[in-house]
């Protein structure tokens, strides 16, 4: 008996979250009109097989809004246990879409995690710059966010995040194109997988730097 009342307190407790964020999602779209743009089409096609998905990060608010942005697309995002573990918010995030990360210390968990959710045909949503950028100082990516697409040799999409979520003001999630990243190459690990990096990071930041179309794609 008591396991039933387990299950169906989870369950109740699933169906809350999920509708929850449904009811925050409808409620971004409307305060900040979001939009998407594809400066390829055929992103969008790779992220319904599954596809390590990376942005830069300006606020608290991106790994809400990527998700949301990209519905009916399914997206996991990395969260740093800083935020998870908080105890107002982890009966929340537990149930809802996030793989929790500790910045801290080495963990391996995370990346168990993303595979799995990869191999299910989900994406996997990082912040490679690992923290908020204050001030519009950008920081460094951290390589290890690769190791996902290494494993199993998924796509990894830039993206950029447009915007200061204003309310009523537009705010825009732009999508480049797949990277051809050699995740593979001969020499040390942490060679290959910083060289990638820096090339992520570019095309990152550029996306970010660059002109909105006059037409989005969506």
């Amino acid at each position: 008996m008591t396991d039933k009342l387990k299950k169906a307190g989870g369950a109740l407790l699933d169906a809350s979250a999920n509708m929850l964020f449904f009811i925050v999602g409808f409620v971004m779209r409307i305060l900040w009109r979001g939009r998407v743009i594809y400066t390829d089409p055929a992103a969008r096609d790779e992220m319904k097989r599954g596809a390590v998905l990376i942005a830069d990060h300006k606020s608290h608010m991106d790994g809400f809004f990527v998700p949301i942005m990209l519905f009916p697309i399914k997206v996991r995002v990395l969260i740093t246990r800083k935020w998870y573990d908080k105890k107002f918010l982890n009966p929340i995030f537990r149930h809802l879409p996030y793989i929790p990360i500790n910045l801290n210390e080495s963990d391996a968990a995370w990346i168990a995690e993303a595979e799995s959710a990869l191999k299910r045909g989900q994406c996997v949503m990082i912040f490679p710059e690992g923290r908020l950028e204050k001030d519009g100082r950008r920081e460094p990516f951290k390589s290890g966010f690769l190791l996902p697409a290494r494993h199993l040799d998924a796509p990894v999409i830039p993206m950029a995040i447009k915007g200061k979520y204003r309310v009523f003001k537009i705010q825009t999630l732009i999508v480049g194109s797949s990277m051809n990243l050699d995740l593979h190459a001969k020499g040390r690990l942490s060679a290959v997988l910083n060289k990638a990096s820096e090339e992520c990071e570019r095309e990152v930041f550029a996306l970010a730097d660059g002109k909105i179309p006059d037409k989005p794609r969506r």
